[in-house]
Parts: C-alpha cells; sequence; structure tokens
C-alpha cells in the first residue's frame, strides 16, 4: 500500500463483458510523432477500439475535462478474437505505420487512414484491409522488427502455441522454425540494436538467437531433412535465471548501448547491450504482474513501471525505488504515452476493459478517523454485566449438553418398520437358488416443530448394501415416508445384523441436533436352518452360569423353518451368501455351548447375537475361552492382508516405472517430429517400444484392479477375526479394558497406500502396553511412541507379538496365550 494515489486524466470502459490480457493494448504514434500517442485496445472478443484523448486541464474546475464522445476514432468487430496487435511499417514501398492484427486463423495487415474535419463531429478515420496470411497453426503472440537490420521495413514473428515460430517479410512468408525443446510459447522480445531475440525455455534460462543464424537454419531445414541430418537450433548464449519470467523489453540506452530489461516472479533484471551480462538486478518482495521500461531523455535513465499484486504501482530508477502510488483497480496491461496536451501519462487496462490514463501527483491521500466522544466509564457496571452474561452462557450451554434422547426424539419422531417378508434379491455370482434376502425398511419422519435440514442416512456394514439411503428435506412441514431395501451384494461373510439410521437436523432456534437409531436386521437376509455338521475346524465355546437356553428361544426364526426337534442339542445354520455351515452345540452336562465351523470368518454373525441374545437373558453370567487357534486366526488374516498390500504396493511401482518410460518415449518422437526425422523413427525402434510399453501398462492395471479387490476382501477378512476376537474378549473383561482394546484393533482397514490397519494398530498396541505396563508411575518410559511404516516380515512380527501382550494383559491369563507369546518371542 502507498499513500499516494495516482490522479485520473482520462478514462472510460471499453465494451461490455469483454476481456482482455497484457497484448490488448499498443499505444504508439499511428498518425506521426506531430498527432502524438493513440491508444489502441483488442479485446479477446474480436473488437478493435482507437483512442485518442483529447482531455484539458480546466482551471476553473482544477481537473481535467475528461473522456469526450469524440476521442473514439474506430470501434468495429473485425473477428471471433484478437490475439494480439502491433504496429509498424508491414507494406513494401510505403513508409506509413500499418497495424499488424493477429487472429486466431490469419495475420492481417490493417492501413488506418485519417481524414482532418471531415465530419461535423471531428475527424474521420478508416480502417482498410492491406493484406493478410494464413496460419497454419494456432498462434500465441506477435513480434516485429526491422529482422536482419533491414531499413524502412518491419517483418513479423508469429509465434505459435506449441513455440514454433512463424517469419513472414511483409507480404512474403519465408520460413519456419521449430524452437529446442519448446512446447509451449515463452515470452520473446526484439532488439534491433543488436538484431537478437531474446526468450526464455521451459527451464527458466534466458536464451539469445541472432537472426542471421535464425534464418540461415529456417532455410536449410529441408536439406537436412534430405540429408537426414537430426539438429536443432542453438543458442548464441544462455542464462540461468531460476524462475518463470513474466516479460522482456528491449530499451535504447544511448546511441551505443542498448539494455534488455527482464522482470521475473521474484526478480528485476536488466542485461547488457552484449547480452552476456547482467547490469544489475532487483529483489521483489512482493508478486508483480506487469511493467513497463523506458529512457528520459536526454538523460538517458532506464526507468521501469511495475505494477504490483496489490494494486501499487512501483516506478524504479536502476535499483531504487523513486515512487509508488495506489492504482484505482488491479491492471493487466500498462504503458507510456505523450498525449497532446500532457507528456509521460501512465496508461493502464484492466481484465474486464477498464481504461484509464493518470499521473502520479505529489498530493497523499490520508484518512483521518473523526475523534470520539469521550464519555464515563463504569468499571464496576461493566464487571457485573460481564459475570451475569458468563451465567447466562453457562445455563444455555449445560441445558445444551443436558438434552435426553427422550427430547431430541420429542422433537423430531422417527417410526421404523422392518417388513417380516423378504424379497427377492439380485443375483450374486453363482448363487441363484434362494434369493429371498432383500428386506425392505419404511422410515416414517415427522415433527410438531419446524425443523430445518433434515438428513437421514442409512448405514450397514458390508457385504450389506443400502438402495436409497441418503435423503435430505429442507424443511419438514409434514409426515415423510422414505423407502429403502437392505440385500447382500458381495460373496463375503457378515459382521453383523444390524443397521443405523442417523438422522439430523436444525431447530427452529439454530441448534444442530443429531439422533442415531440403531436397528437389528432379520437374521433370515443371512442365515438359514439346515443340518448340524459333527466335525469342523474351529470352535469356540461359551461357558453359562445358569442353565442352558434351549435353541427354540435363542434362535427361534430358525426352528418354526426346520424339520428337527426343538430339544435337539445342535443347531446348523447355514450362511447364505458363502455357503459356510456354523454348528451350535449345547452341552447340557458341562452347561456348555460350542460354536464350530470349517470357516472360522462366517461364525462371527453367530457368535454376536449368541453373546447378546444370552447377554439380554443373563446378564454377566456368561464366560469365553480364548485359544491359541483364535490368536492364530487373526495373525493369518493379518499376514494376508499386508500380502495383499505389498502386491498392490509392487503393482504400482511398476506401473509408475512404465509411465516413467512411457513419458521419455513421447518426448523422443515428439523431438523427432519437431525435427523433421519422421522418416527415421522406424528405424529407431520407438514405434514398436511404444505399443509394448501400452500393452504392458495395460496389462498391469488388470493385474491392480484384481490386486486392489483382493486387498479389500482381505481387509474384511481381517475385520471379521478382530471383530471375532473382541467378541470373545468381551465378556472375561469390564467395559474400560474392552473400550481400549477395541480402539486398539477394532476398527476398519483403509485403501490407503501408506498407512493402513498395521500402522494404526501397532502404535495403539503400543501405548496401550505402556499404559497398562507394571512400571512405576514416576518412572518415565525410555522409548519414544514412533511411527512405524511396514515394509518388512519383521514388522509384522512385531505387531503379532505386541497383540498376544495386549490380550494376555487385558484378559484372563491363559497357557495357551502363554505358550503363543513364548513362541513369539522365540
Amino acid at each position: 500500500m502507498s499513500l499516494f494515489r495516482t490522479k485520473e486524466w482520462w478514462r472510460t470502459e471499453c465494451g461490455n463483458s469483454e476481456t482482455f490480457d497484457g497484448q490488448s493494448l499498443l499505444v504508439v504514434p499511428l498518425f506521426g510523432e506531430e498527432k502524438r500517442d493513440i491508444i489502441i485496445v483488442a479485446s479477446h472478443s474480436g473488437n478493435l477500439r482507437i483512442y485518442k484523448p483529447s482531455a484539458q486541464w480546466i482551471d476553473e474546475t482544477n481537473s481535467s475535462s475528461g473522456y469526450k464522445f469524440t476521442d473514439l476514432m474506430i470501434e468495429t468487430k473485425i473477428a471471433d478474437c484478437i490475439i494480439d496487435v502491433k504496429s509498424g511499417k508491414f507494406v513494401s514501398g510505403s513508409q506509413d505505420v500499418r497495424l499488424g492484427v493477429l487472429m486466431p486463423t490469419k495475420l492481417v495487415v490493417y492501413g488506418v487512414t485519417l481524414t482532418a474535419g471531415s465530419t461535423d463531429h471531428g475527424d474521420r478515420c478508416l480502417l482498410e484491409v492491406a493484406y493478410e496470411h494464413e496460419l497454419p497453426r494456432f498462434p500465441a503472440s506477435l513480434i516485429v522488427g526491422p529482422f536482419g537490420a533491414a531499413r524502412g521495413r518491419d517483418f513479423f514473428c508469429v509465434q505459435c502455441i506449441d513455440g514454433t515460430m512463424l517469419f513472414y517479410e511483409q507480404e512474403t512468408h519465408t520460413f519456419v522454425q521449430p524452437m529446442k525443446n519448446r512446447l509451449l510459447p515463452e515470452p520473446i522480445a526484439y532488439a534491433p540494436k543488436n538484431d537478437v531475440f531474446v526468450t526464455t525455455n521451459p527451464g527458466w534460462c534466458l536464451e539469445c538467437y541472432r537472426y542471421q543464424n535464425i534464418a540461415e537454419f529456417g532455410r536449410t531445414a529441408e536439406e537436412r531433412m534430405m540429408k537426414g541430418e537430426d539438429k536443432s537450433l542453438e543458442p548464441d548464449w544462455i542464462y540461468n535465471l531460476g524462475e518463470a519470467v513474466l516479460g522482456i523489453e528491449p530499451v535504447t540506452l544511448t546511441s551505443f548501448e542498448v539494455g534488455i530489461v527482464v522482470l521475473g516472479e521474484r526478480n528485476l533484471y536488466c542485461f547488457r547491450d552484449n547480452c552476456t551480462g547482467v547490469k544489475y538486478a532487483k529483489r521483489l518482495d512482493y508478486t508483480p504482474l506487469c511493467f513497463h521500461a523506458y529512457v528520459i531523455e536526454p538523460d538517458g535513465k532506464l526507468m521501469v513501471l511495475v505494477v504490483a499484486d496489490t494494486d501499487t504501482l512501483l516506478v524504479y530508477e536502476g535499483t531504487t525505488l523513486k515512487w509508488s502510488a495506489q492504482l484505482p483497480f488491479t491492471p493487466v496491461a500498462i504503458a507510456r504515452a505523450h498525449f497532446q496536451h500532457l507528456e509521460g501519462v501512465i496508461v493502464i487496462l484492466s481484465e474486464e476493459g477498464r481504461l484509464e490514463a493518470c499521473y502520479l501527483g505529489a498530493e497523499p491521500s490520508l484518512f483521518v478517523a473523526p475523534p470520539i466522544h469521550r464519555r464515563g466509564f463504569d468499571y464496576k457496571a461493566a464487571e457485573d454485566e460481564l459475570v451475569e452474561m458468563r451465567k447466562i452462557t453457562k445455563s444455555a450451554t449445560t441445558a445444551d449438553k443436558e438434552l435426553s434422547p427422550a427430547t431430541m426424539e420429542s422433537e423430531l419422531l422417527m417410526t421404523i418398520d422392518i417388513s417380516k417378508d423378504l424379497e427377492k434379491a439380485p443375483l450374486i455370482g453363482e448363487n441363484e437358488g434362494e434369493q429371498d434376502s432383500m428386506c425392505r425398511i419404511n422410515i416414517e419422519v415427522s415433527s410438531y416443530t419446524p425443523l430445518t435440514n433434515v438428513e437421514v442416512n442409512v448405514e450397514v456394514l458390508r457385504p450389506l448394501v443400502v438402495t436409497n439411503g441418503y435423503h435430505v428435506f429442507p424443511a419438514l412441514r409434514e409426515r415423510q415416508v422414505i423407502q429403502t431395501t437392505i440385500y447382500i451384494n458381495e460373496i463375503l461373510p457378515p459382521l453383523s445384523s444390524e443397521a443405523r439410521i442417523t438422522a439430523s437436523y436444525e431447530t427452529d432456534n439454530g441448534g444442530l441436533r443429531v439422533l442415531q437409531k440403531p436397528i437389528q436386521l432379520p437374521l433370515r437376509m443371512m442365515l438359514r436352518a439346515c443340518p448340524p455338521e459333527t466335525n469342523a475346524s474351529f470352535s469356540v465355546t461359551i461357558k453359562c452360569l445358569d442353565p442352558l437356553v434351549n435353541f427354540s428361544q435363542l434362535f427361534p426364526e430358525f426352528i418354526v423353518d426346520t424339520t428337527q426337534r426343538p430339544s435337539s442339542n445342535a443347531l446348523g445354520l447355514r450362511v447364505l451368501n458363502t455357503n459356510h455351515v456354523v454348528t451350535i452345540v449345547a452341552g447340557a452336562s458341562t452347561n456348555r455351548y460350542r460354536v464350530q465351523s470349517n470357516d472360522p470368518l462366517s461364525m462371527t454373525l453367530v457368535l454376536q447375537q449368541m453373546v447378546t441374545r444370552l447377554k439380554s437373558r443373563s446378564p454377566g453370567n456368561i464366560v469365553t475361552s480364548i485359544g491359541q487357534n483364535h490368536l492364530q486366526l487373526v495373525q493369518s488374516q493379518v499376514e494376508a492382508h499386508f500380502g495383499s498390500r505389498q502386491r498392490v504396493k509392487a503393482i504400482s511401482n511398476e506401473i509408475a516405472l512404465l509411465t516413467t518410460q512411457l513419458r521419455n518415449i513421447e518426448r523422443k518422437i515428439l523431438q523427432g517430429i519437431r525435427d523433421r526425422n519422421v522418416r527415421s523413427l522406424g528405424a529407431t525402434g520407438l514405434p514398436v517400444l511404444l505399443e509394448s510399453t501400452y500393452r504392458a501398462m495395460f496389462s498391469h492395471l488388470q493385474e491392480l484392479e484384481a490386486a486392489q479387490a483382493e486387498r479389500s476382501r482381505a481387509g474384511h477378512g481381517l475385520q471379521c477375526a478382530v471383530r471375532l476376537l473382541l467378541l470373545l474378549i468381551r465378556p472375561n473383561v469390564n467395559d474400560e479394558k474392552y473400550a481400549i482394546l477395541e480402539s486398539a484393533i477394532g476398527f476398519e482397514p483403509q485403501l490407503r497406500n501408506d498407512v493402513d490397519w498395521e500402522e494404526v494398530a501397532d502404535v495403539a498396541l503400543f501405548a496401550l502396553l505402556r499404559v497398562t505396563s507394571r512400571k512405576p508411575e514416576n518412572e518415565p518410559s525410555t522409548r519414544q511412541l514412533t511411527w512405524n511404516k511396514f515394509d518388512t516380515a519383521r514388522d509384522l512380527a512385531k505387531l503379532k507379538k505386541r497383540l498376544v501382550h495386549a490380550v494376555e494383559r487385558l484378559s484372563k491369563p491363559l497357557e495357551s496365550v502363554q505358550e503363543n507369546e513364548a513362541d513369539s518371542a522365540e
């Protein structure tokens, strides 16, 4: 920010809803030096406007006369878009200044004719086409000048969107010159004194090319192509800037010295006329937008106008800041003009088309705050008021925290109806037999008070899915009924039969409420009664202190449909989507239940239902035992999940290498095409290598898709095994210990490359073991809690050992656990 502001001399708006950039403004003495400068503005909409400001200073009002309608000499639409506009002597045999207008498909040269006093309102200006060039490529910028030290003539250089340069000597097209390692256009300028082009390359290096070298290299391109030579144009000198360049402007300092001013993102440079050394460099502590360099005659002082991102204009003489002033808007282009009644005017153009001619001025614009009204202040009354406000705030916060679920249910009435009749579900793989496994749920939402932004969401665990599970009501004024269905869509063992319905809403006073309701889905969606199996490889024992409950009371929904006797001591349940059988055997003499199956993961849902239903009948009267096979199940699932992660990582690394190889091949092919060596591409073998690389990438992408699916299945298996272990530990420990262990390992694996279940569980188990350690509280731990990245099997062995230690400390000490711990220590 600056204390000073620029003073407006002349201002206008260039059209409506048009856009402009740094190449849209041109200030030039179009009708001769005696007529002074003319402002030419070209828009991206194809409109060309020519202004001749005639503002004068009025002593009576001590201000400028401003814009007049006669200042607009020409306003016409000449194309769909104007990319750049330049002026020069572009017509053979004529020394008149013409306009070169760059359009998306052609370069057009216009002659501007001025007839003084030919109309009632003033001078008449006509725009006539002299000639035009059709462009073979899409252009990006236009450079003009007397290339090759031509006298009395100016030539064209069109930089295309791919960096290729097209050269025209007035009405004649001369040659095309591709630039080395150039895929996009870069800032470029021409210095007539030394007949050189100064530009930048993609490596943020400043390069200089002599026109004679460019012309000779471009005219012999066909000859080199016939000989099969692979050469590219090399710069005469190069300077490493190390930053992106915003603009380049050559200026004539004296009759024998030229300076090249370069504006970077962080520095302002001035290079010597021999283009081999830096005259000076100025570090900028702001972000520049645009600049303009000029020389004050006859002193030969180099001045640079730089516009900062804070809408501040800074004037530099060399590296010294001479002046700064605040601009009225953010310009995209800046120039310096000499008008009829004022010289050295600063012309700025905004992106929206605001055009203004201003001068610096010398009067600071200061804002002086008005004096405040002093009055007495009662500190005692203010303190009492503050205490009272704190009491009100505390009571409101406490009342909000003590809001009971019953109160929220009275605000939002949510009635849930679960259909007992199952419907046909979509086919899953080869299971085409029993498909009546889809449950329909009706949710009725209503309220007696006005509620807004009501959101209802239904969540289930895999392999269950919900259709239309998310609904939003901006304003709940009447009863709304939501219908949704839940079914199984994957061949995975079910984790739980619970569905959670979450409703969030806003009250009339702006309070946010969240209401959750868990519901139990019918077990017949996932399980079917079947004959029990006598042999199984995995079993779990549940001991009851009370007499055993009959299966007709424990699982009445399955006893009704089966033909086995209600007094039977065994019940078989088949998981519908995996076809694995889980058998429950009741031992009346031992007062125990034994749950067994050949697929341990399929037992999770059955065991969860048994523990829940037994606790509801006799809370605190069941005990479970943890064996070595239970811990080995979790460890095997951890190994499978870690192996699937490693597989995904290896395939991703292979794809990354192939991507790098593909990029290098494409760069080589593009370089050959740009150097016109298309005939020799087949001999290099690059097309064959490109095709084989594409084929290998597609093959690896298919492998990656399969590996990611396997990782997802392994993550679900790990979650089932951990849930089974937690169900066995839950009856044997108190709520606090169970909550600690569940938070450490009972979370869902995430599909992330660097951090997944293993890393998080390892840190959590390490913290759990340190908290439950028998060391005195005043004795600090020597080991720090660090994040361990899993890469090897050794890291996995440490995780298994910590898991066994955690289970041993939190549950009852068992002989099997101690044996497994000894094996892990070895």
